[in-house]
């Protein structure tokens, strides 16, 4: 049956996807660019990642914001009830990471990647800061994807 709450519970879900499985992807080709030292390359997945997170991970994380608040609110369950504040939290929390931290690390990475030497003291310090920022986001979704599976209460 079509209702308000399934609509926004498809557009919930498939933003979700395209979120999470968008920062897994660009996570492990990062990493993957990092371990192989080719500085050239990670200038250009840098771009690439902020082109990807402002036009694809920006959108879909909001639209998992607004759709899941909406839900609450057609369902009428309280925005205090654990798995919706954890979720809400999360989302939120990973907004945020991804708009300052995580973007941040990335333009000034592919600033300096082109010119930077093999073993660039900066470089190192910048791709550790992404990929420990990006676990972190990482977990902090799947915890939330986990919360929102099995909806403990409190």
């Amino acid at each position: 049956m079509f209702t308000i709450y399934t609509l926004f519970k498809f557009l919930h879900v498939a933003a979700v996807i395209v979120w999470v499985g968008g920062l897994v992807t660009i996570s492990l080709i990062t990493a993957r660019l990092g371990r192989e030292q080719d500085r050239a390359a990670m200038a250009a997945m840098s771009r690439q990642s902020a082109f990807f997170g402002q036009a694809i991970i920006g959108p879909s994380a909001g639209i998992t914001l607004v759709a899941g608040i909406v839900m609450v609110i057609d369902a009428g369950i309280g925005f205090d009830t654990l798995w919706v504040a954890w979720g809400l939290v999360g989302v939120i929390v990973s907004i945020g990471l991804g708009s300052t931290v995580i973007r941040k690390a990335g333009e000034q990475l592919s600033e300096l990647a082109p010119t930077a030497g093999p073993n660039d003291a900066r470089v190192i310090a910048l791709q550790n800061r992404l990929r420990v920022t990006s676990l972190f986001n990482m977990l902090l979704l799947v915890s939330v994807v986990a919360m929102m599976v099995f909806k403990p209460t409190l």
